[in-house]
């Protein structure tokens, strides 16, 4: 079955990598939560896309340059805007950045995590956060870079976790499939464009490496059916409760 990956979290409904967005992604029917993460000056595994403060909240700097308390001061809820424009639903909410931890601790049983580390600095927090936790076990956690060298030590510290290599937009599909095969990665997760009008031929690739193949972002349902049917394993998608319905689930 196709898995639905709420990209972080309902990210058209509600401020991306915040708690309410992971909360209305499950309550959308996504079997899986993806999120972003950073390593903050003290340690701390910030859930944020961006290297910087800038863009998601009220506030500026790196990350990599403040501590998880000076984040946790930024409204992570300022910048987000309505689908029309209309204003700005979730300023002063109180929506704050999250940690990994913090996520960890929330997510339901039966949901699963794809958690992108977006500098390979992360990869050892990462690992530590999950050592305990029952996603890690489940089968239901995938840890997931365009960072080769990120998901490599992800694998030499615990290789029951499942990793995949992102691939950035034109990456040529077969030779990352043959790179994942070689390093004992799940999968390959292209950007869906580069899965072409037929996915088939690729699928067809995937199954004789063993591998899995997703893909990143799909938010068209006819799309999202079509995939589904090539035997996908999972896409990722702003709007999960949209592919619900298109999955008929």
């Amino acid at each position: 079955m196709t898995i639905v990956v709420a990209h972080r979290g309902a990210s058209k409904q509600a401020p991306e990598n915040t708690m309410e967005a992971f909360r209305l992604g499950v309550e959308a029917g996504a079997d899986a939560i993806e999120l972003d993460v950073h390593l903050t000056v003290d340690g701390e595994l910030a859930v944020i896309h961006d290297d910087t403060l800038d863009r998601t909240t009220d506030r500026t700097g790196a990350v990599v340059e403040r501590t998880m308390d000076e984040i946790r001061e930024a409204d992570a809820g300022a910048a987000f805007i309505r689908p029309d424009d209309s204003g700005f639903p979730f300023a002063g909410r109180g929506l704050t950045v999250p940690t990994l931890p913090e996520v960890l601790e929330w997510l339901p049983d039966e949901v699963g995590l794809v958690i992108e580390i977006k500098a390979r600095a992360a990869a050892d927090a990462v690992v530590a956060s999950v050592r305990s936790h029952s996603v890690r076990s489940s089968g239901r956690l995938v840890v997931i870079s365009f960072d080769e060298h990120a998901i490599e030590r992800v694998r030499e510290l615990d290789r029951e976790i499942r990793t995949g290599y992102l691939l950035v937009p034109t990456q040529p599909v077969e030779p990352a499939l043959v790179w994942a095969t070689e390093h004992g990665h799940t999968g390959v997760f292209p950007w869906e464009g580069d899965l072409g009008i037929d996915p088939l031929p690729i699928m067809a690739q995937a199954q004789i490496y063993g591998r899995e193949v997703g893909c990143y972002v799909v938010n068209d349902p006819e799309r999202m059916q079509h995939l589904a049917a090539c035997g996908l394993w999972g896409f990722v998608t702003d709007v999960p409760d949209v592919a619900r319905e298109a999955l008929r689930r």
